[in-house]
């Protein structure tokens, strides 16, 4: 039998999990190593979209500002009406703006390695860079609340995540090591 690997959740505030899902993005920054909450590299995990802001709060406004700075680093700025980024610039709602606010846990993802340095165009300055590799985006998000650090999953969402990774990967190694993980 092989050696089980972690598996634990991650909630991302939004738009950064869309980011993951569907422009590659591939450094998680955070203000802290995971071995603070019992992380290590080589670990799953569960990346959650947190509750999304209500449509006139200063949070909404904030997660505007980030989806603009996300569409730059994604070079996706230049499919995005022009109109549309300078009101995300604003912090000011557009059309369509809640596909990019995704709920639950949209992915499973390999904590490949940490570091200050990564040269990543998402990685973040004077924060860790998380690198974040073999992901695997859920067909549909997976309800649960979110937490701060890296928490456990409910055993519905961990039975769920594991039956989708066992169908998306099938037998490779790695899916076998996280449907035997706890």
């Amino acid at each position: 039998m092989t050696n089980p690997v972690k598996l634990r959740g991650l909630t991302l505030t939004h738009p950064w999990p869309y980011a993951i899902t569907h422009w590659e993005k591939d450094v998680e920054n955070r203000l802290w190593h995971p071995t603070r909450w019992g992380g290590e590299v080589g670990m799953f995990l569960a990346i959650h979209g947190g509750v999304v802001p209500g449509p006139n709060s200063a949070k909404r406004r904030a997660a505007r500002l980030e989806l603009a700075d996300a569409l730059v680093r994604a070079g996706r700025d230049q499919r995005v009406n022009p109109v549309a980024l300078q009101r995300l610039r604003q912090g000011l709602a557009i059309q369509d703006e809640a596909k990019y606010f995704m709920p639950g846990i949209v992915a499973v993802a390999r904590l490949s390695g940490v570091t200050l340095s990564s040269t990543s165009r998402w990685a973040a300055a004077g924060q860790y860079h998380w690198t974040l590799a073999d992901l695997v985006v859920l067909p549909e998000s997976v309800q649960h609340t979110g937490g701060r650090g890296l928490w456990t999953l409910e055993e519905h969402a961990l039975d769920t995540v594991r039956r989708v990774y066992r169908e998306r990967v099938g037998s490779h190694e790695a899916a076998r090591r996280i449907l035997e993980a706890a």
